[in-house]
């Protein structure tokens, strides 16, 4: 049977619901088609940082749309064109993308059927984005859809942008050949434990040592890394490799406005800076070719 679809309105935002036997799942529109919620049912475990309690949830506006800090700080959106602000032949790209500020055009109709649908017309580069989010037992299926407008090959950097709740006993889990990861700047570096002795996969920083961190892992074989909790349920995330063979992790235990949660996030390259892939030699996976369309799908499943 399909999810059943419920809209609400809550502290002035139009909330739309998908939930089956396993898994709620929530998004706001309005902001940047922001998930806010996903709910294991069979434990009671609010994935997302942001959502509860109810007495902190963090559902509101940026002040400054063009700073990330000014917004909620929570839930799942889409960093697009770039993570960063920088600028890309003279044309200045926003902190952490335009996507995660803009209302998307929502499709009401296909929402009650079970798919929530977004679509944005970036202004900063010549790209169309579209993102169908759907749910499935223990699964919620995102399908991906950019296409280039223009007539001249375009670079992009896209990053899935999850802020996950964090618990004691929680553990990043990529694949066990992973044993280095690359810092934003390049720098090889040892995983999980970093050269000080923090442990990046379960977010333990030593005394002194500043409680945040962002790295990247990869190039990955296989698009697949899974969060486990100490009670033995977790998230697993699985994408195409060949088209986001990156994945960061970021890690804030109160470093960052005070909050403690972590992302692991597909991406097409190993940085924050769309700025950094020179258009002529940028890789394949962050080059689209004149009027090029691509897809792709990511798939997060409740374990």
């Amino acid at each position: 049977m399909p999810p059943s679809h419920i809209k609400k309105v809550l502290d002035g935002f139009e909330i739309h619901t998908l939930t089956n036997d396993r898994i709620a799942l929530s998004m706001v529109p309005e902001l940047g088609g922001r998930l806010v919620s996903l709910k294991d049912r069979a434990t009671g475990r609010e994935w997302l940082d942001g959502w509860s309690p109810a007495t902190k949830r963090r559902l509101w506006h940026p002040t400054d749309p063009q700073d990330y800090e000014t917004g909620p700080g929570a839930g799942i959106d889409e960093c697009l064109p770039t993570v960063l602000a920088c600028k890309v032949k003279r044309k200045a790209l926003g902190d952490h993308g335009e996507l995660w500020n803009r209302a998307p055009a929502f499709d009401e109709e296909l929402a009650s059927k079970g798919v929530l649908l977004c679509r944005w017309n970036l202004t900063s580069l010549p790209l169309d984005f579209e993102r169908r989010v759907s749910v499935a037992k223990n699964r919620v299926r995102f399908d991906y859809r950019i296409e280039n407008r223009a007539d001249v090959a375009t670079p992009f950097l896209w990053a899935w942008h999850p802020l996950f709740s964090w618990k004691p006993g929680d553990e990043i889990c990529p694949a066990k050949s992973i044993q280095t990861c690359l810092t934003p700047g390049g720098e090889v570096m040892p995983w999980p434990l970093d050269p000080i002795g923090n442990d990046l996969s379960k977010a333990r920083f030593v005394k002194g040592a500043t409680p945040a961190a962002k790295v990247f892992l990869g190039p990955l074989a296989r698009g697949r890394v899974a969060i486990r909790a100490k009670n033995g349920s977790g998230l697993e995330l699985s994408w195409p490799a060949s088209l986001f063979p990156y994945a960061g992790v970021w890690i804030t235990r109160g470093f960052w406005k005070g909050l403690h949660h972590w992302a692991i996030e597909p991406t097409n390259a190993a940085v924050d800076l769309l700025s950094d892939i020179a258009v002529i030699d940028a890789p394949a996976p962050s080059l689209l070719a004149a009027r090029e369309v691509r897809h792709w799908s990511l798939t997060l499943s409740v374990l």
